[in-house]
């Protein structure tokens, strides 16, 4: 069963990225707002107890940051001869273990689809088109520059 949208292809990719683009924001947002009510908790009484709690928080973030989505590999492309513009795309959104998600938008001139693929460790499960081996090579290729620089 095929969706059809009131829409063309275009319109529903830019709403797409719009929407993502809410949602990230919105998500940067709430982090900070988390972040600033931990630092803003009760300081320690003594610099000795203030030297234990940043050590404390710390060892959490060395932890945590591993998980955090950390590199991104972009490649936009034409799906199809004639279509122009540019509107295909696929997106490598990469872990420090480069592990996350390809996300892969297909757009015609009446329809446009999504795809998602799972990455763990650099690899996918399943088979990855052209643009998507390329848009997680980017992404692999800007985690490797952040370790060696």
């Amino acid at each position: 069963m095929t969706l059809r949208l009131p829409f063309s292809g275009p319109t529903f990719l830019a709403l797409a990225l719009a929407l993502f683009a809410l949602a990230l924001a919105s998500l940067v947002v709430a982090l900070v707002a988390l972040r600033r009510t931990r630092l803003t908790e009760t300081a320690p009484a003594t610099p000795d107890s203030a030297v234990a709690e940043l050590s404390r928080r710390l060892q959490i973030l060395e932890r945590d940051q591993g998980n955090a989505l950390q590199r991104v590999g972009l490649v936009r492309y034409d799906a199809f001869p004639g279509a122009g513009g540019q509107f295909s795309f696929s997106v490598a959104l990469l872990d420090g273990t480069a592990t996350g998600v390809i996300l892969t938008a297909i757009s015609g001139r009446e329809e446009t689809r999504m795809y998602a693929k799972w990455v763990e460790r650099g690899a996918s499960r399943q088979p990855l088109s052209p643009e998507e081996g390329e848009a997680l090579a980017r992404a692999q290729a800007a985690i490797r520059q952040r370790r060696e620089g």
